[in-house]
């Protein structure tokens, strides 16, 4: 049944786009999670240098290395440090593809949460600043806190609805 409170549609609204947006985060969150996998499991089996593995992720070096140290993977370097690993070309390509494999879809993921965030967004604002619903019930109605509301409006210019 529709309704004609703009209040009411505003909820609904923000409610449709707000469980989108989680979707895509679950989403982004399930591709993340075989690609560290994937990342860990190339580093402790050494199939190729954390550097180039890395090339073929979304992440730089550095992060790569906070996913090891994380995951407790064996340095290359350093006291603790095993004997320094020797690298094969067939094992590296078959590690490169698989990991390309994952940051593709991890990739897609991440842009599915940009697409659903857009018009969340849009939404809080036009609802801010059309004064349709205040910051306290806009973040009722989205994954957001009513800080994180208010930093939107502020970022987007909207006028503050106390003025």
């Amino acid at each position: 049944m529709a309704t004609h409170d703009p209040t009411q549609r505003a909820a609904a609204e923000l409610d449709k786009l707000s469980a989108a947006h989680v979707r895509a985060e679950e989403r982004l969150e399930q591709a993340r999670i075989p690609l560290h996998e994937a990342i860990i499991r190339h580093l402790r089996e050494r199939s190729a240098p954390p550097g180039k593995l890395a090339d073929h992720t979304p992440y730089d070096r550095n992060h790569v290395g906070r996913i090891a140290k994380a995951a407790e993977v064996p340095p290359l370097r350093g006291p603790d440090a095993g004997p320094p690993p020797v690298y094969d070309d067939a094992t590296a390509s078959k590690a490169y593809a698989e990991l390309d494999h994952f940051t593709a879809a991890f990739k897609r993921a991440e842009a599915k949460v940009e697409q659903t965030r857009t018009p969340l967004h849009e939404a809080i604002i036009r609802h801010y600043t059309e004064r349709t619903l205040p910051p306290g019930v806009l973040a009722d109605h989205t994954p957001y806190d009513r800080n994180h509301v208010g930093r939107l409006v502020k970022a987007a210019g909207a006028p503050s609805i106390r003025g």
